[in-house]
């Protein structure tokens, strides 16, 4: 049987559906690569936290500061939201216990993450690419040793996966009405925050260190949320459910992460 001649300039409708996948593929990717980075939030750029206390620290800052403390001594949840998806979840800092969630959407489909952290032990189960190991089936166990990004999918060993710390560390001009705090952060001093492209934000010059921020206490002085106007895509943080216990276990079967999956999600 002849087949016919395929139009000038025009690929196969196979290449042409094929190629819209790939499309499709790579969007999700780049989704995938704004969702670790939405659950890697992480200290200054030397990798360690910025001091919150001392001489050079305003009063009204450091009283922000010791907010954060009832996120180092128990269990609690999180909800952090930006354009791009959101990141939920507990975490338990003394047990040394995580269970999260991340979810981002691009052009129509949705990409989720799950991340489980027991003891110092790690697992993840991917959602949502139209690639081998990303159908959810299966929970994978990530070599400790092989990430080379801090707080990358979350995993945190300063117990704070959320980056909280290091943003409150890098606010100034703080303000305080009841329970509310505002003033700046130099997002300059903050390497990930949410899923924000943090070099996009070096681009806005002095802009970038000043970026307004909102953060509110309880009437116990503990942080319970915290909104960062990034232009175009402010991120919030809420935290909840103070002393919670988790009972989060390692999952049955969990094979190694393949190679490959460590560098699609830049651990």
């Amino acid at each position: 049987m002849l087949r016919r001649p395929t139009p000038a300039g025009r690929p196969p409708a196979r290449s042409r559906t094929a190629s819209r996948a790939g499309v499709l593929t790579a969007a999700l990717v780049a989704a995938l690569v704004a969702a670790v980075a939405l659950a890697g939030c992480s200290f200054g750029r030397d990798g360690s936290p910025r001091p919150d206390t001392g001489p050079s620290v305003a009063p009204t800052q450091s009283e922000l500061a010791k907010s954060l403390h009832v996120l180092t001594s128990g269990g609690y949840r999180f909800k952090v939201v930006a354009k791009e998806g959101s990141y939920t979840g507990g975490v338990d800092p003394v047990a040394d216990l995580l269970d999260a969630t991340v979810s981002v959407t691009s052009d129509g489909a949705t990409l989720k993450i799950d991340t489980l952290g027991v003891r110092g032990s790690a697992y993840t189960r991917l959602t949502g690419l139209p690639l081998p190991g990303f159908d959810g089936a299966t929970w994978f166990r990530v070599d400790p040793a092989r990430i080379t990004r801090p707080g990358s999918l979350g995993l945190s060993a300063t117990k704070d996966p959320t980056g909280v710390q290091a943003l409150i560390a890098a606010t100034h001009d703080i303000r305080r009405e009841n329970r509310s705090y505002t003033g700046t952060v130099d997002m300059t001093r903050v390497t990930t925050w949410g899923p924000v492209n943090i070099p996009q934000v070096m681009q806005l010059g002095d802009v970038a260190r000043r970026i307004p921020f909102e953060a509110v206490v309880d009437d116990q002085d503990r942080l319970v949320s915290v909104k960062v106007e990034i232009p175009d895509n402010p991120v919030i943080a809420t935290y909840s459910d103070f002393g919670t216990s988790l009972t989060t276990a390692a999952p049955t079967g969990a094979e190694p992460l393949p190679d490959h999956l460590y560098g699609m999600l830049g651990l």
